[in-house]
């Protein structure tokens, strides 16, 4: 299903007006306490998000896609599913729904409660709260149910997830970045870490083992990083941006989230917290899907180090590529990196700051 409306001529592209969203408001029948005011956070090709403050506070958020529910109907499913979302104690409280709003001129809008960021180490200090809050998530039927109505038959057939993720892997080092670097001159360097990630690959491949069957298919969030996740107004957690929301393993939301925040002598404890899958298995799981995960946010930096403007931009996107592929390594082979991945992605750094735009 495309993502573009249906009648081109239609979509309102134009930012709605402070008079306009307060109209909303009133339609929905959502009432902020006190005297509000609006301010667009972002502008996306379909959407834009406004925050509404209540007297210097943040309320809520009001997101609107560029036309009506039928012109956008992917994205207006999206925006329905988060009333399941919130149903399931995981997303914000919905205060608003309407898929073609009288004051936004036919645009679909949600309106949801806003909620309050959380320090790390606060989220650190409530890993069994999180990993109960990612079990809701996982559990929800209807949300599970939602998300494969929109599959075809043959579409569900081929729920892989670990497969794909090799794939993606594959896909976006050995031909998007290997090509885009190769234009760019940089032929030796893209050489040597196409050889690293390689290595990296065929040793996850042969650790592969029961991960190759499919498993447990859930609803999963998709990006467990730390900013996504929040806390109400009665101070439990809850997750924004489902922005990656699909069916997968419960790995791909479990494994990332636990060696970013959690020492790895407490996972196996943590997870005896999560009811749907056992322990043992999710862990085996982890060790090659996170190492994966890795190669995959490597290759997203090799991609925006070519499009870097600026020597502070290039240098960040070589730090990042470095970072994450080390990591990957140290997951890989569960040591520091091996002394001969570490000279090679050593010298490319170096090599790769030497060309930064500032001096090419």
């Amino acid at each position: 299903m495309s993502d573009t409306p249906r009648s081109r001529n239609h979509a309102r592209r134009a930012p709605a007006t402070p008079a306009m969203l307060q109209a909303l408001l009133v339609e929905l029948d959502a009432r902020p306490p006190g005297r509000v005011h609006f301010e667009l956070v972002s502008r996306w090709a379909a959407k834009h998000v406004w925050r509404v403050d209540v007297e210097g506070r943040p309320w809520a958020y009001i997101r609107y896609l560029l036309g009506s529910a039928e012109q956008y109907p992917e994205r207006w499913h999206r925006l329905w599913m988060s009333t399941l979302l919130h149903e399931a104690r995981v997303g914000p409280r919905v205060l608003g729904l309407t898929p073609a709003s009288t004051a936004l001129e036919g645009r679909a809008a949600i309106v949801e409660a806003a909620l309050q960021p959380i320090p790390r180490e606060a989220l650190e200090a409530r890993m069994v709260e999180a990993v109960a809050l990612f079990a809701r998530l996982h559990s929800h039927e209807p949300l599970r149910q939602t998300l494969l109505e929109n599959l075809s038959e043959s579409d569900r057939q081929r729920i892989r997830p670990l497969a794909q993720l090799f794939a993606e892997a594959r896909e976006r080092w050995f031909e998007a970045v290997t090509a885009r670097w190769l234009e760019a001159g940089l032929v030796e360097q893209v050489g040597v870490l196409s050889a690293i990630v390689g290595e990296l690959v065929d040793t996850l491949e042969a650790l592969g083992g029961q991960n190759n069957d499919t498993g447990l298919i859930v609803p999963t969030h998709g990006d467990p990083n730390h900013g996504n996740f929040m806390v109400n107004r009665q101070g439990a957690l809850r997750l924004i941006d489902f922005e990656e929301l699909a069916l997968n393993h419960p790995v791909a939301d479990l494994g990332v989230f636990l060696t970013w925040y959690a020492d790895k002598d407490q996972h196996r404890a943590l997870l005896q917290h999560y009811p749907l899958l056992d322990a043992d298995e999710m862990l085996e799981r982890m060790r090659v899907w996170v190492p994966l995960r890795y190669l995959t946010i490597a290759a997203h930096w090799a991609a925006r180090l070519i499009r870097a403007q600026d020597g502070e931009a290039w240098a960040f996107a070589v730090g990042s590529v470095d970072e994450w592929l080390r990591g990957a390594a140290e997951l890989v082979y569960q040591s520091t990196v091996p002394p001969h991945v570490d000279a090679q992605l050593a010298e490319v750094r170096r090599s790769l700051l030497a060309c930064a735009p500032a001096t090419r």
